[in-house]
This record gives C-alpha cells, structure tokens and sequence, in this order.
C-alpha cells in the first residue's frame, strides 16, 4: 500500500466556492435602515398633513382659473407654492399641539413622532417649506402681495386659531379663514383684486365649508373630545343636536353656492357642476349624516362637495 494520505473527497456546492476563514459578504444594503427611512418620510408627511395640504394649494389654483386672467401654468406653481406653505403651517401646528395630542388616543402618534424626528429639524423643514412656497407664489404673480395673503393665512393658522383652539371651540371661525386666503392668494397671482364680489363670494364658499368640516370632524371622535381637557363643541351639544347644528351650516354652505352664481358669470359645464354640488351631493351629505347616522361617510361626502366645487371655479 502506498504511504501517500488519503484525500478527502472535494464537496461541490453549488454557485460561490467556499473556502474555511472566508466570511460570506452581505449586500451592502440593510433591510432596516430602508424600512426606518422610509418610516420617516410618511411620518414627515403625516405630520405636514399632506392631504389637507393639496386640498388648501387646489384652492390656490382655483382662484387662479377662476380669474379672466388666470393661466394654466400660472396656477399650477400658485398649487405648489401654497401646498407646500400650508404643510409647514400643519407641521408648525403640531409642534404647537404635541402636548394636548399626547392626551388624546387619536392624536397620540403626532407626540410620539415629534419626540423621535426632534423638534428642531422639524422646524428646519417647516421654514425650508414656508420659504420654497412662498418664493414659488411670487413666482407666479411677479409682486408680493399674493404671497402677503398667503403669509397671512399662515399667521392666522399658527398664530391665532391655534392658540385660540386650546381656550374656546369658537376657534374654528378665525381657523376658516385660512382657506379663503389660499382662494384669495390665487385670484391675487392671475392679478385680481381680493375686494372684488367675485372673488369675495367665491372665498365665501370656502370659508364656510370649513365650519361643518371642523364639526363633523368632531362628531366622529365625540367620545373621547368629551372626555378631554380641550374646549370642543361636542361639550355643548349632543350628538343628534350637533348632527342638527352641522345640518344647519350645511345648508348655508349651499346657499352660498347659489349665491356665487349670481355673482359671477359661469359656463354652462361650471354652472352644471355648481347646480349638481348644491343639488345632489350636500343633501347626500345631509341624509347620511341625520337620518343614516354615519359621519366617516358624510365626511367623504363633504370633501368630494369642495373639490367638485374647485373643478366649477376652474371651468368658469
């Protein structure tokens, strides 16, 4: 027998060969720090309110078309400038709220982000925010008074209806006047007047739409608003007489719907959607929230209202 020493057999694997003291590379890719990443941007932009945001830039854009004079791109960077000034008044707004949200169950996941972001960054966006709408709404006028009218909601925003909301629930009044603003800042940039009845009535609607909106908005949490520290108006009603009271605005919503129509001169497509809103779509609201009981879809009602009402001014 030969002394050479017996091999042992070589196992194949299949794909990368390894050797003994070889360290398998990972990617360079870590699954979490993708998924905190990602976690950070929706929380940013839950906490700039999003949503609520393009509904305030749309109103911009609509009173841009809603103007003779209003231009298609003029509108769309009025829509960015005051999208983007409104996210850093709701950011700013929550930094202002963190303390009452932490009480609240509904609001309690604001306190926790603000606490993991910093408030000091999240102000540094907010500025940053406040800053590009601004330039962006200058932009689109060439002068500064629409962007004035802007800056001017956000100061009311942050600097009244916030504070205000923590002592009396008659917040909500000065609060709907930053809507009329943003329609307002968007009639001022096609280079309109903010005193002229068009644009007055128009800015109406808005300002109005806002009061049921904030109602109904506490209708759905009025158990636990009750059950707070904060003024609110389900302290003052009932639920089936707060019901009746959004009833109420929800009808002068509408009158101020047909009242817009004597004030301006419409298409017959606008005027269609104007007849439609204030004959179809706020009864429907009306039914499901009195007589269905279900708030959540008289809430959805009620956006789909305003927005039909923005496409009327932009097809004006």
């Amino acid at each position: 027998m030969s002394d050479r020493p017996v091999s042992k057999p070589v196992e194949k694997k299949r794909g990368r060969c390894f050797q003994p003291g070889m360290t398998l590379a990972l990617a360079q890719t870590d699954p979490s720090s993708r998924s905190a990443s990602k976690g950070r941007v929706i929380s940013f932009l839950r906490l700039s309110k999003i949503f609520l945001s393009v509904h305030i830039g749309l109103a911009a854009a609509a009173g841009c078309l809603f103007h003779p004079g209003g231009r298609a791109q003029n509108a769309c960077m009025a829509w960015a400038g005051v999208t983007l000034a409104a996210m850093a008044g709701s950011l700013v707004n929550n930094i202002q709220d963190r303390i009452q949200d932490r009480e609240i169950s509904r609001t309690q996941w604001r306190w926790e982000a603000l606490e993991a972001e910093g408030i000091l960054p999240l102000l540094k966006g907010a500025g940053l925010m406040g800053v590009l709408g601004l330039m962006l709404v200058v932009d689109a006028s060439d002068g500064l008074w629409p962007a004035a009218m802007v800056l001017t909601g956000l100061l009311i925003y942050n600097g009244v209806y916030t504070p205000l909301k923590k002592k009396s629930h008659l917040a909500l009044l000065p609060g709907s006047l930053c809507g009329m603003s943003a329609l307002l800042a968007g009639w001022m940039v096609a280079g309109g007047s903010p005193m002229e009845k068009e644009a007055l009535s128009a800015a109406l609607v808005v300002g109005i739409w806002q009061i049921p909106h904030s109602m109904i908005q506490n209708i759905k949490h009025a158990d636990e608003m009750r059950k707070s520290d904060q003024p609110s108006i389900t302290k003052l009603f009932e639920d089936t007489d707060l019901a009746f009271v959004t009833l109420m605005w929800v009808m002068l919503y509408n009158l101020s719907l047909y009242h817009l129509i004597f004030m301006a001169s419409f298409s017959d497509w606008a005027m269609l959607l104007l007849f439609s809103n204030a004959g179809f779509l706020t009864p429907l609201f009306a039914h499901t929230l009195y007589v269905l009981k279900k708030p959540r879809l008289a809430f959805v009602f009620l956006n789909l209202s305003l927005l039909v009402y923005f496409v009327a001014l932009m097809m004006a």
